[in-house]
């Protein structure tokens, strides 16, 4: 199964002043389509934080599809394409299509006509200086543009917006174009009322034995008083067993629904 992975760069993450949604929401997506992620790693607006974390990222082999996401905006804590050049060792350059977008977007949102000019000022012209070998992927609800970069032998890695609607919409592109060719995982759940976790603890650690493809958590939901079983896998076949199994061998307790 190919797997992918999260670089979430923005210090008003790290400081509690912004909940990262966007990990969930991309994990998600991503693990409906296939491409399940591996890890999550979280780094502030520095350089050598951002740099290390995509060098990281990129030496794994395993992780087919990077995703960094955050950083490409217009002011000077906006780091993520000078990483991404440095990381990947590539010169910055102007993208003129990317200047030409920005000022498109400023007549149809009014800006020109506010700001009296459509030129581009200085973090305008910031946006669209990018890593040369970059492939665009077009933010059709913002300025900053997503990027793509052939990491070769079917690898790739992915720049996407921070702010969320910005990143959704970029994301559905990258979607279709570079998220093909695997398929979701099976998953099915059994819902508990009032039943301690720990009277799961045998049952799940001998099904892991004997299904090692087949990924098996449970999840006590404080609010409802309720626990979940969760069993995902490639083979929804095996899937099916362990559900089954959990049944078969629990009797002190019934699952609801």
């Amino acid at each position: 199964m190919p797997q992918s992975s999260i670089i979430v760069v923005g210090n008003e993450i790290l400081r509690g002043f912004t909940v990262d949604t966007n990990s969930n929401w991309l994990a998600s997506r991503l693990f409906q389509c296939g491409y399940q992620v591996r890890v999550i790693t979280t780094v502030g607006d520095v350089d050598e934080d951002i740099v290390g974390a995509i060098h990281d990222h990129v030496a794994r082999a395993e992780l087919s599809r990077i995703f960094v996401c955050g950083g490409l905006g217009p002011t000077p804590d906006d780091r993520t394409y000078v990483a991404l050049a440095r990381a990947l060792d590539q010169p910055l350059v102007y993208r003129r299509e990317v200047g030409a977008q920005m000022q498109n977007l400023m007549f149809i949102r009014n800006m020109a006509a506010s700001r009296g000019t459509a030129g581009l000022n200085a973090g305008n012209r910031r946006m669209a200086m990018l890593p040369e070998g970059a492939t665009l992927v077009r933010n059709g609800a913002g300025m900053a543009p997503g990027l793509a970069f052939d990491l070769e032998q079917d690898r790739y890695l992915f720049a996407l917006p921070g702010v969320p609607h910005e990143l959704r919409a970029v994301y559905e592109d990258i979607e279709v174009r570079y998220l093909t060719g695997s398929r979701g995982d099976a998953v099915r759940e059994l819902h508990y009322r009032l039943a301690p976790e720990s009277m799961f603890h045998d049952v799940m650690r001998d099904l892991e034995r004997e299904y090692p493809d087949v990924s098996l958590g449970s999840y006590p939901q404080t609010e409802t008083r309720e626990l979940i079983l969760r069993a995902s896998g490639p083979d929804s076949e095996r899937v099916d067993a362990v559900i089954k199994a959990i049944r078969d061998r629990i009797r002190q307790y019934s699952p609801v629904g």
